[in-house]
């Protein structure tokens, strides 16, 4: 701002000085016009006074005297030269300044011209004057005439005075007017530099403040226009901080925020030598609640988790009486939320937190007139031994809370080391199985259902397997899980239908009607083009419907009972049969029991295993098998290993059994000999 006012007062003080300049040089030309005229008519004066008396001189041809009265007026004048011509032009006297010059005069043009018309002439070169006066006698007659040739001196001295003075004046102009003009363009400017200096406090984010200026031209209006700019700016400025650091739903930070408030927590205990830790906090059962009340109700939920959390945490620190550098909870998402504790004396103290948090959470919530049940699932990362980045801390405290998940939830969990080691054999495991499935590397083996009548193989479970190539062969408790956390499951599942189908058909054209049995998995049933996918397997293969049975577990066919009506129905009416896997370890309701359109109960293995030697186990099985028969559904009971338990499930009407005591799973091939052996075609339900 500075040098504006700077360049703009010497743009002021240039103008001053031209100006002023400009108004005495033509003032000076016109004192040197008055002057020069006036210096020549006091010349022509003169030459003309001399003119006059040598007139009758030059008629009488008085030399002498012309010459001495020449040289005289030469003298006072300060010619150069002067000389007298007679009225036949022809030299008469001459008086000259140089003497070497005489004898060379030559008659003048004026001198000649003014002779020849009888009047004065002059001319000036510069400042050198050349002057003719015509001498008249006293009758009037012409005799001759004067020429003079002289240097205008006085010009030359009243011109250089005049560029003093015009000089000197400008300076005196410039140096009164210059510091009022500084003044007044300082003043002038002054609104400007304010908007400079609201420009300059702008683009260092100070968005707040107000720009006064009351001039009543276009600068108050451009000032009232950057106030409304700064004004919309601000708001959108809080309104970007708003959506980049705060969770929109809780309104606790989000995921951003907490990162870049652990990074700072964290380096500050590297530098101070201090100790704090990450909670990763997961809900347990959010997903059924929010399915239940809606989405609306769901963020409430969570809105009142995220108020408790944090009281919880503000209550800790106000024990703890560390409140300049308070705990911070945050939301990184769906039902996740994390708690920073900046500064802790020991893990124990994170634990303690850890375990509130717990305890605050499994206390029910008031959503829509009713009472909510939660738990949380917590894991701890300390900082700096777990890690001294947000993102090492925050990937540590998830690895300890699923390992909490799996432990059944509701309950803290703190990282270790061996967690990583875990994390990195399942993505390995994961990976692998993405490649087990492209390259073909899944078998499915099948293990025989047989009648209790008579022991002959009455159908077969299709059972995934996988041909490890550095593992070899690997069990479904090796890889489901891993296939159903990464969403292979699925394709898994697609595959294995398929497969079986296939070979179910196989055995057919062997002339062995073996229905197979194939477990189908909640993301698989969840699928809309789930029926269509089926028949399109069937149709594929040749194989008829009635050979195939789908298994779904409880859990599944009980979580959403109309769904299943609506996606099983169809193909039942086409003859695929249905089957309840795992039955007696859900929580299935009677009510729709009845409508469920399933054709077999299987008895899960562990009521099987224990029914010889736990009184409650025979009875639930007792009670499952009365049940089917009431219902007119057929039975399998799972993992059979005993003649013993066989007979008791016999004596009970089971219909067919499945386990080791028949045969373990076998590859297709070793199947198909061990069927041929044991074959005996039957309907279902027979």
């Amino acid at each position: 701002m500075r040098s504006l006012v700077m360049k703009f007062t010497l743009l002021t003080g240039a103008l001053i000085f031209a100006m002023t300049f400009m108004l005495v040089t033509l003032e000076s030309v016109s004192a040197q016009r008055e002057t020069r005229n006036l210096l020549i008519d006091r010349n022509i004066a003169s030459l003309s006074s001399a003119a006059s008396r040598l007139a009758d001189s030059f008629s009488s041809r008085d030399v002498e005297f012309v010459g001495a009265f020449l040289t005289e007026l030469r003298d006072n004048m300060g010619a150069d030269e002067i000389y007298a011509l007679n009225n036949r032009r022809e030299l008469f006297v001459e008086a000259l300044a140089d003497p070497n010059t005489a004898g060379n005069i030559r008659a003048s043009a004026i001198a000649v011209a003014s002779l020849g018309a009888g009047d004065i002439r002059h001319e000036l070169n510069g400042t050198t004057l050349h002057l003719a006066v015509p001498a008249y006698t006293s009758q009037r007659r012409l005799s001759g005439v004067i020429y003079a040739q002289l240097e205008l001196t006085e010009l030359v001295a009243s011109r250089n005075a005049m560029i003093k003075r015009q000089a000197l004046l400008a300076l005196f102009a410039l140096g009164v007017f210059l510091p009022l003009a500084a003044l007044l363009v300082g003043r002038a400017l002054r609104p400007i530099q304010t908007l400079t200096e609201a420009a300059r406090h702008a683009s260092s984010k100070t968005l707040d403040t107000r720009i006064r200026i009351n001039t009543g031209d276009e600068l108050e209006v451009l000032a009232n226009a950057f106030n409304r700019m700064f004004a919309r700016l601000n708001g959108n400025l809080k309104r970007i901080h708003r959506l980049a650091y705060v969770d929109m739903v809780t309104e606790l930070p989000n995921r951003e925020r907490f990162r870049k408030e652990t990074e700072r927590v964290a380096r500050k205990a590297l530098e101070e030598d201090l100790t704090g830790a990450v909670l990763f906090v997961d809900l347990d059962r959010f997903k059924r609640v929010n399915d239940s009340l809606g989405i609306g109700e769901g963020d409430r939920l969570l809105e009142m988790v995220g108020r408790r959390l944090t009281e919880v945490v503000r209550g800790c620190d106000l024990a703890a009486g560390r409140m300049d550098d308070p705990s911070m909870v945050a939301r990184l998402g769906g039902d996740e939320f994390t708690a920073l504790l900046p500064s802790i004396d020991d893990s124990a103290d994170a634990a303690r937190v850890a375990n509130k948090l717990v305890d605050a959470i499994s206390l029910p919530f008031e959503i829509g007139g009713h009472q909510v049940f939660l738990g949380a699932s917590i894991g701890v990362a300390v900082f700096p031994q777990d890690g001294a980045d947000p993102e090492t801390l925050m990937r540590h405290a998830d690895l300890a809370m699923a390992h909490a998940k799996r432990a059944g939830g509701s309950a803290a969990q703190f990282f270790e080391p061996t967690m990583n080691q875990s994390a990195f054999e399942r993505l390995l495991l994961e990976n692998e199985l993405r490649d087990a499935v492209q390259k073909d590397e899944l078998v499915v083996f099948y293990q025989p259902k047989v009648l209790m009548k008579d022991g002959s193989i009455a159908g077969a479970e299709a059972l995934v397997r996988w041909q490890h190539p550095t593992a070899g062969l690997l069990s479904p408790g090796a890889f489901i899980e891993a296939a159903e956390e990464c969403g292979l499951i699925g394709e898994i599942g697609d595959w294995v239908l398929r497969r079986a189908c296939n070979q179910a058909a196989s055995w057919r054209a062997a002339g062995l009607e073996i229905p197979v049995a194939v477990n189908v998995s909640a993301m698989q049933f969840e699928r809309d083009g789930f029926s269509q996918s089926v028949l399109e397997a069937l149709e594929d293969a040749n194989l008829p419907p009635h050979l195939l049975e789908l298994e779904l577990t409880e859990s599944v066919a009980m979580e959403n009972p109309e769904r299943v009506i609506e996606q099983v129905q169809p193909l039942r009416d086409k003859g695929v049969n249905f089957a309840i896997d795992d039955f007696g370890t859900g929580h299935s309701s009677l009510a729709y029991l009845t409508r469920m359109p399933f054709d077999v109960f299987k008895i899960d293995m562990s009521f099987v295993r224990n029914m010889t030697t736990d009184p409650h186990s025979r009875i639930v099985v007792e009670t499952i098998l009365a049940m089917a028969k009431s219902l007119k559904l057929e039975t399998v009971a799972e993992g059979v290993e005993t003649a013993e338990q066989m007979t008791m499930l016999k004596a009970q009407g089971a219909t067919l059994a499945q386990g080791f005591l028949f045969g373990r799973p076998m590859p297709y091939d070793q199947f198909m000999e061990h069927a041929e052996e044991a074959f005996v075609p039957r309907a279902v339900g027979e």
